[in-house]
């Protein structure tokens, strides 16, 4: 059976492959080859207006070092970019902003020391946190300048976020909120 137009095909497959680029060819710019950038974690804030999202990505900063992290947040927003550097050791759960958590969240995803969720520990802690707020037991920040300057008590609202997830019988959100507190409730 010929397929009318098919003959051609085969043909000009082989001519796009000749063309091809190859694999071990690169455009990396140089400077950009030696320094690898490594993207811990990404999320959205919301807008005051809610059908506006803006991107935040954590990565290292450059002068990060394993006794002293400090991540880069990037917010993306509509025609600018703001970049926060936060501080792991000095981010204190009991008083932090959301992109100080978001920081931190994504640092101790990177490290091993996360919730191990698939999503990660920001996606775990960002649903508390909305439930939470749901409840009237914590206040959502928005994008434009409350997700730095407005800071709560994350430890508080996980513990009893946890406890009422535990009284209504959903136990895996419970659990959540175990792994959660194991992680965030040390000496901070």
């Amino acid at each position: 059976m010929l397929i009318e137009g098919c003959g051609n095909i085969s043909r000009e497959i082989n001519i796009q492959k000749d063309k091809a680029i190859l694999p071990e060819k690169s455009f990396e710019m140089e400077e950009n080859a030696s320094k690898p950038e490594k993207i811990l974690g990404i999320s959205f804030l919301n807008a005051d207006a809610n059908n506006v999202s803006y991107g935040m990505r954590a990565e290292y900063a450059e002068d990060s070092a394993p006794d002293n992290p400090i991540i880069k947040v990037t917010i993306q927003k509509i025609g600018s970019e703001e970049v926060h550097f936060i501080n792991v050791n000095d981010v204190n759960v009991r008083s932090a902003s959301e992109v100080e958590m978001f920081a931190l969240c994504c640092y101790a995803d990177d490290t091993g020391q996360g919730t191990g969720g698939k999503f990660g520990t920001w996606q775990t802690l960002n649903y508390y946190r909305v439930n939470a707020a749901d409840n009237g037991k914590f206040k959502l920040t928005n994008a434009r300048d409350l997700c730095l300057s407005v800071k709560q008590n994350w430890l508080s609202m996980i513990e009893q976020m946890r406890q009422l997830y535990f009284e209504s019988g959903l136990y895996k959100q419970a659990l959540d909120g175990d792994s959660l507190l194991r992680i965030l409730g040390g000496d901070r």
